[in-house]
């Protein structure tokens, strides 16, 4: 499973760059869409964070429940692909 996984981030990283390559303005819509990722990402982070201190619960059974959130799950992907995104642009842009 962690070789598939790893693939597809790859992949989809490399798609994302060469689809960037040949139209420039994809280079803004990745941004934009990244940071309304790593909005919703730590908005439900520190929602969840809050909960548990104010409930008093104990913290390591509560936020598991993070992982059953869709939107935890595919704003923190998509961020995910977009940093590999970003490395493989710094490492293959011409100097």
């Amino acid at each position: 499973m962690f070789i598939i996984s790893f693939g597809v981030s790859i992949t989809v990283s490399t798609t994302m760059y060469l689809i960037q390559r040949r139209w420039s303005m994809f280079r803004s819509i990745f941004d934009i869409i990244a940071l309304l990722c790593l909005l919703v990402f730590s908005s439900i982070v520190a929602s969840a964070i809050y909960e548990v201190l104010i409930n008093h619960t104990v913290f390591m059974t509560n936020i598991h429940a993070l992982f059953l959130n869709g939107f935890f799950l595919v704003s923190g992907a998509y961020v995910l692909m977009y940093s590999m995104y970003k490395l493989i642009h710094m490492i293959v842009r011409p100097a």
